[in-house]
């Protein structure tokens, strides 16, 4: 059978949706870029907020109709939503013939084997005590970088948050392990690894390590061909002394840092449980800053969260302008189900959540311009993952993270290889990408 599929949500899920790739392409079936020559679609889905399940709903439904107009007979649910509410799922969307959970995609191909039969699996299973979210992958990301998840679940308990009731518990993949999988990746020409987990900044405390990502990253940094490193998903709580002189120190990991602080109000971080105030997060924050030369940060913040007063945002408004990241997402709180903060008084209304929200990406808008006029006429090493036209290519510097970030445009009549670096002056800004020209020792 010719098998399709659609990662939704966040990067830690695209690498699930590759190792479920590798497990179709080792089968019996075939492995198909193009939804209309598929004659199954697994659809990977995200659950951590509302847009998300509405987005993964979506995707379901329009998928659906390539079922209806006979181009497709089968549709899998997989991934978070799947996990969470999966057999709602089969009872009320009829476009799905089966699902299967975060725990269990390693038997992508029995369930499959079973909707061919005629069965409606539902594979859903509690989540492991150690880490089995590993194995063969087929990349699906552009030349040049790949993901590399360290960790899965989380023991953090954020009031908000449903990971943990969906992921469970922290597990953290042994040391060896990751070195075994950096090493395969060295060898298919990644240049670039994307560190990956729900907090990144914990890895190895499941397993009784202390200091497990310095020491981690430390192993990896000596494997040949890998360039670059860059952390993503460290929680401000648990970023220490070592961490800091790990990046800091002259070595492939890149000063970038992506920490998803979500509020700044003393009162809204207690009650977000957090495990940490403004104070320490603000002393943090300067100390990253003064100890790591050219560092970048990116950030996540939360807008409306339960009893979030005026004064708080304020609060959180003050120190997105005082703190300036270079990059910054921001989402409206969605109440989760079966999460503390749901049941919280002094919910927010959704159109004042909806405001918060654009002032907040207002405010960070400028900031960010601001940061990339600054890098005008500076020469940097671009990462090449794209062309866009004969003169025309596509690329990321050590400052732009792949998705999340704006990304730089080069123009050259010269061939560059995607998935190499290359040397670029940057000449100009469209809107948070960066515009350049290959330097004139590379011309």
């Amino acid at each position: 059978m010719n098998i399709g599929f659609i990662s939704l949500g966040c990067a830690k899920n695209r690498v699930d949706t590759e190792i479920m790739m590798a497990l179709v392409q080792k089968s019996q079936h075939k492995l198909v870029n193009d939804l209309e020559k598929a004659e199954l679609v697994i659809i990977n889905t995200c659950g951590f907020i509302n847009d998300a399940k509405e987005e993964a709903i979506d995707h379901i439904i329009s998928t659906g109709h390539l079922k209806e107009q006979g181009k497709l007979r089968y549709i899998i649910a997989a991934g978070c939503l799947a996990q969470r509410y999966g057999r709602e799922l089969m009872d009320e969307m009829p476009e799905l013939d089966g699902v299967i959970g975060v725990s269990a995609y390693h038997g992508i191909i029995d369930v499959i084997d079973q909707i061919a039969e005629g069965k409606t699996p539902a594979l859903i299973e509690p989540a492991p005590a150690e880490f089995i979210e590993k194995g063969e992958r087929v990349l699906s990301t552009p030349p040049g970088y790949a993901y590399l998840k360290i960790t899965e679940g989380c023991n953090n308990r954020c009031s908000y948050c449903a990971i943990p009731m969906i992921r469970g518990q922290l597990r953290s993949n042994p040391e060896p392990e990751i070195l075994k999988e950096v090493e395969s990746l060295a060898k298919k020409g990644i240049k670039e690894l994307v560190i990956l987990g729900q907090d990144t900044a914990v890895y190895g405390q499941d397993l009784g390590v202390s200091n497990g990502l310095p020491s981690l990253l430390k192993q990896i940094n000596r494997i040949g061909g890998i360039e670059w490193i860059r952390l993503m998903y460290l929680h401000p709580a648990h970023i220490n002394q070592e961490v800091i002189e790990t990046i800091a120190a002259d070595n492939k990991i890149l000063p970038y840092m992506d920490i998803p602080v979500q509020h700044a109000s003393t009162s809204v971080l207690k009650r977000m449980n957090r495990g940490h105030d403004f104070d320490s997060l603000y002393s943090l924050l300067n100390k990253l800053k003064t100890e790591i030369k050219d560092l970048v940060l990116r950030t996540t913040v939360m807008t409306g969260f339960p009893g979030e007063t005026e004064r708080d945002f304020t609060e959180l408004t003050d120190f997105v302008t005082s703190i300036r990241f270079d990059w910054l997402g921001c989402f409206a709180y969605s109440a989760e189900d079966d999460t503390a903060a749901a049941l919280m008084p002094d919910q927010i209304p959704d159109e004042v959540k909806q405001a918060r929200m654009e002032q907040i990406l207002k405010i960070q808008k400028k900031i960010t311009r601001e940061k990339n006029i600054r890098r005008l006429e500076r020469t940097l090493p671009i990462l090449i993952t794209g062309q866009k036209s004969k003169n025309l290519y596509t690329g990321r510097g050590y400052f732009q993270a792949p998705e999340v970030d704006g990304i730089t445009i080069v123009k050259t009549p010269q061939k560059l290889v995607k998935g190499e670096f290359a040397k670029v002056t940057l000449k100009g800004i469209r809107l948070y990408d960066m515009i350049g020209e290959l330097a004139k020792e590379e011309s």
